[in-house]
Parts: C-alpha cells; structure tokens; sequence
C-alpha cells in the first residue's frame, strides 16, 4: 500500500505519485495545489479513471460521466452495425459488403 496525492483539477481527479526522493509531506507543500490530500493508493477505485470525481475527500466514480464515456465508446460499434443492417437490408450479401466498407 503506498501514498498518493489527491486533488481536483479541471473537472477530473490529479493523482500525484511521489518518486520517494522526499517525503510525500513536502512534494504536497512543494508540488500540491492548495486542498491536495494525501491517501492511500488502495482507497481509489481501479478503474474508469475519467468518471472520478473527489467528493468531501474521497474518490468516487460519477455514474453519469462513466456512462457517456460507455456510451462514446460504443457509439462507432453501433453505427458500424447500423450501417451493416441497412445494407443487409437492402440486399447486399455478406462479401458484397465487406468489399464495400470493410465493416462485415
């Protein structure tokens, strides 16, 4: 278990990692915005790194932002799969539209 630093930056959660050249007291004071905390790696979570928020302290995930992010994820895949099953739709055969666009 090792010490992070902790702080709200633009929107999204900053996580300084000292090198262990000086104590993470004073890479907080030296380094640090005002309001940076000091925590334990093992309290934040272990993934969607982009829907953190810190609330009173602590790092939580924000439902709504991991949701867009799945959602923007995901967008590309159903649009692929759209456009698969108008051409299907229309006819077009398997091969006849992975010669088209490459998507079947």
């Amino acid at each position: 278990m090792a010490q992070v630093i902790i702080y709200a930056q633009n929107g999204q959660v900053a996580v300084c990692i000292p090198t262990g050249e000086l104590p993470i007291e004073q890479v907080l004071i030296k380094d640090c915005p005002t309001g940076a905390i000091i925590v334990d790696d093992s309290e934040l979570p272990k993934d969607n790194f982009d829907a953190w928020e810190l609330v009173n302290g602590k790092v939580v995930i924000n439902e709504t932002k991991k949701q867009a992010i799945i959602d923007a994820q995901q967008a590309p895949i159903i649009a692929k799969e759209s456009a698969i099953a108008k051409l299907s739709a229309i006819g077009l055969t398997a091969d006849e539209i992975k010669a088209l666009t490459g998507l079947a």
